[in-house]
């Protein structure tokens, strides 16, 4: 039996790099340059990989678009238990 249409609407929690470098504008080596220098808070993966919390990368996103491009001054506060990649 297939799943329901509406879980598959559903958006994701988390992105990859790539999906955070498209939503930013700026290449996948530049997100994890960020990441690894605490300005995108992200958590790993057990294979390695950068998982970015969505709410918070849609807020960076939002403060791009106002104008401001340095990514130090753009982030949120990282989530509780998050941390550098």
């Amino acid at each position: 039996m297939a799943a329901p249409a509406a879980a598959h609407s559903l958006p994701e929690a988390f992105l990859s790099r790539s999906a955070v470098a498209s939503l930013l504008g700026v290449s996948p080596t530049t997100v994890t340059r960020w990441a690894r220098e605490g300005r995108l808070p992200c958590r790993r993966t057990l294979g390695g990989h950068h998982r970015f919390d969505r709410a918070v990368i849609e807020a960076v996103r939002e403060r791009m678009r106002q104008g401001s491009h340095d990514a130090g001054a753009l982030l949120a506060p990282a989530p509780q238990g998050w941390g550098r990649g």
